[in-house]
């Protein structure tokens, strides 16, 4: 009986050291954290996305109150939680703010695409694209399997025609669709430019022409209509998303293939 006791009592008092000890350890190593932190990590969407490059939702915040990463810098967020973002740091949200989303520089249908051979293979534009293209004429354009349907975590992108369509209040232009599609045709653009070239093909008008019904072909028609926004380059034509204040619409009416879309 007295054994007992004592090993009962010999190990109260460790418990009651360790615990001091740790105790008196987490006293010392103990980091303080800034207010501003868990302030601004209580109003961020909590999505993990890491869109804004950051690894996580906290460590974006750790990074703005250090004043590594903007205000504007969640893009699931928006312009709001920019703005309360900002009345935690004392300073306000840039005048230049924009809405961005995923655009689809593609406007060709499965209906639209010649194909050159038949394919076979795995249902993923990855696949494909590592398989002579899936067999499709056309080296620039989507594949049409949905890479970019399947990684985007806020449902905002739909398949319609084998062609992807982005919900623009559902995009939070977070980029996981640029980065799953092989071919490069998804980019973020501001939301309310109000034009998109569908088109990613850099090949000549006569072979364009000859593949793809709606596809650029370099007549330049919107370089001449809007010469502040469009340029045709390769080929190609672009956007200059930066001349804000300029009507693009006069090219939209005047593209002879329709590849200039809202």
């Amino acid at each position: 009986m007295m054994i007992f006791l004592a090993s009962i009592m010999v190990l109260g008092l460790l418990g009651f050291v360790f615990a001091a000890l740790l105790g008196m350890a987490a006293d010392h190593f103990r980091v303080e954290v800034d207010p501003k932190v868990e302030a601004i990590a209580a109003i961020l969407p909590g999505a993990n996305c890491g869109a804004c490059g950051a690894a996580g939702c906290y460590n974006f915040a750790e990074r703005v109150a250090l004043g590594e990463i903007v205000i504007s810098g969640c893009v699931v967020g928006g312009k709001e939680v920019a703005e309360k973002i900002g009345s935690i740091m004392g300073v306000e949200v840039p005048s230049d703010y924009h809405k961005k989303i995923a655009a689809v520089h593609c406007g060709a249908t499965t209906k639209d695409r010649k194909k050159l051979a038949r394919y076979e293979g795995v249902a993923k534009c990855s696949a494909a694209h590592q398989l002579r293209g899936g067999g499709l004429a056309c080296g620039f354009g989507c594949l049409g399997f949905g890479d970019c349907f399947c990684v985007c975590p806020f449902d905002a992108i739909s398949m319609e025609g084998g062609l992807p369509k982005v919900d623009p209040d559902k995009c939070t232009s977070c980029g996981k669709c640029v980065a799953a599609c092989p071919r490069r045709i998804i980019s973020i653009v501001p939301h309310d430019f109000g034009a998109v070239i569908a088109c990613s093909s850099k090949d000549p008008g006569a072979m364009v022409r000859k593949i793809c019904p709606v596809g650029c072909i370099g007549c330049k028609i919107c370089e001449k209509a809007v010469p502040e926004v469009y340029k045709v380059v390769d080929n190609l034509a672009v956007i200059d998303y930066s001349a804000q204040g300029v009507d693009p619409a006069p090219a939209i009416a005047k593209c002879p293939t329709k590849c200039i879309v809202k």
